[in-house]
């Protein structure tokens, strides 16, 4: 081999490396330059050229091939759509699951120290995003955001959780690694806790369960390894706990939740300037304990509302809601009669909460996760109570599971294919007569239930076992970034459409590809 051959392939070498890196980096921080880079390290797979080479490595590892059948169902599925475009336009989305395989399977595989470089750039870039969003929530940047996903600016709050999930999971990696100076151990441990704290700030339901899923998994399989019986005795009991403690939490917000905290004898007809409440006694509706149909002059309300706030008490909030709601459920969380005198005791900070559309005074503390599970378990009260799921995030998911398998029932074979998903889903709710208001009429939000509905139960099967069997064959079923990357994406897949995003796409197929076939370090 020639010296300037070499040199040749040294420097695609470092431009791939490099593309690679900046793939990593861009996905938790910008879609435009994730999507950029890919493209760059693809055409830089392309003019390296040795076809032939990599060809034959493909050739060795046909388990490559296999997982490319995740692109290629949705692109059979194209054969029996009706809505070519919409077809069309998922097929450009998914992609990456076809580079990334085809490119990472067939360069050399990447030493230990490409590997520490690859994911430490990940990590940083995790890190500067979790910054920016902390500063958003304490007022440096937009000064008012009305939910805490508003102050994740790059991608989706739920894909970023992911993200700071993952990372934390590779800082643990490498904390507990003997090769890990203390030194280094003194940089990274704060890192990792921050980013956890990060996620709880963040309120993300989906990333605090996987997180405490994971962590739970690790520590079992240490337990498991840990030769003394007595640190095994300590583990075992403190996992059997955890559960316990949960639950115990769980039913600690729901016992608080429907604790009322005013009496339901005789109540009181007027005010105290004399014009009458109406006390609709038969609403069910509860803030804090305080029935919100209780003790309510709308005359007094308006009145003494519209002379302290801009925002029209007729009107809508920043969220878009009727203003006068979320200022009688805002009033009724603390205690207080929707009358004049209840609402001159609003101070400057509820009056600006109400205009941004909060409904509770606990939002005024929203870094509090006992926030996330008030609103959830209000959320789930009010479903079982008949009121409209619409524009919450919890109970929304039942309505689209609820129709999404409705349409699978209706093509449980093939689906119904690539591109008429979304049509099947309008058509179906027309005719199951969905509560959903037209705006929040979604997909599935679960992956898996997704796949059945585009491609049936023949497709769904055929993906699972692309993405299952590489990772066997690869001999990689026991390797922890694999284990824990598949836990972490396959338990996002039962709340969200993962793959249906340009975010999820590239952190799927990069992550996934960079694992399974592209990670040489031992």
């Amino acid at each position: 081999m020639t010296r300037d051959l070499v040199k040749k392939q040294l420097t695609f070498r470092n431009i791939t490396l490099f593309f690679l890196f900046v793939v990593v980096v861009a996905l938790p921080l910008s879609k435009f330059l994730a999507s950029a880079a890919q493209i760059l390290l693809a055409a830089t797979w392309l003019a390296e050229g040795k076809f032939d080479e990599k060809w034959r490595r493909i050739k060795m590892r046909p388990q490559i091939l296999v997982f490319t059948l995740v692109f290629i169902i949705p692109v059979l599925a194209l054969s029996y759509t009706s809505d070519l475009a919409y077809g069309i336009h998922d097929i450009k989305l998914k992609l990456p699951l076809l580079l990334m395989p085809l490119v990472l399977g067939s360069i050399r595989p990447l030493d230990k120290s490409e590997m520490r470089i690859i994911l430490g750039g990940f990590v940083i870039a995790v890190f500067i995003g979790a910054i920016v969003s902390l500063s958003i929530m304490l007022g440096v940047g937009p000064s008012e955001y009305t939910s805490d996903r508003q102050s994740i600016l790059f991608i989706s709050h739920i894909r970023f959780a992911l993200m700071v999930v993952l990372a934390v999971f590779i800082l643990f990696y490498f904390i507990f690694d003997p090769s890990t100076s203390l030194r280094l151990n003194l940089f990274l441990v704060p890192c990792a806790l921050s980013l956890i704290v990060f996620l709880f700030l963040l309120k993300s339901l989906t990333g605090v369960v996987i997180l405490l899923i994971g962590g739970w998994i690790l520590t079992f399989r240490w337990g498991l390894k840990n030769k003394d019986m007595m640190i095994r005795w300590f583990v075992f009991v403190g996992l059997a706990t955890l559960p316990v403690l949960v639950a115990v939490y769980l039913s600690g917000q729901v016992s608080q939740f429907y604790t009322l905290r005013e009496e339901s004898g005789q109540l009181d007809t007027k005010t105290v300037k004399g014009n009458p409440y109406w006390n609709d006694t038969a609403s069910p509706m509860i803030e804090n304990g305080y029935h919100v149909g209780w003790y309510l002059c709308e005359t007094e309300l308006r009145d003494g509302w519209n002379k302290m706030s801009g925002f029209d008490y007729n009107g809508r909030d920043r969220k878009g809601q009727e203003l006068k709601y979320t200022l009688i459920r805002y009033l009724t969380s603390m205690g207080l009669r929707k009358d004049a005198y209840g609402v001159s005791q609003l101070k400057s900070d509820d009056i600006r909460m109400i205009e941004n559309g909060f409904a509770n005074c606990i939002y005024k503390n929203p870094k509090k996760f006992s926030v996330r599970m008030y609103e959830t378990i209000w959320e789930i009260d009010q479903y079982k109570k008949g009121a409209n799921p619409s524009g919450h995030s919890v109970i929304q998911r039942i309505e689209y599971l609820k129709t999404g398998w409705a349409i699978f029932c209706d093509h449980p074979l093939f689906g119904v294919g690539t591109g008429d998903t979304p049509a099947a889903f309008e058509e179906k709710y027309d005719q199951m007569n969905s509560p959903l208001d037209p705006e929040w009429r979604r997909r599935a939000h679960n992956q898996l239930l997704t796949f059945m509905i585009s491609f049936g139960l023949v497709g769904f099967i055929l993906i699972a076992i692309a993405i299952v069997l590489p990772m066997f064959i690869e001999k990689r079923k026991s390797r922890y970034f694999i284990v824990m990357f598949l836990l972490i994406t396959l338990l996002s897949m039962l709340n969200e459409d993962t793959l249906e995003t340009q975010a999820g796409v590239a952190f799927f197929s990069l992550f996934y590809c960079l694992f399974v076939f592209a990670d040489g370090s031992k």
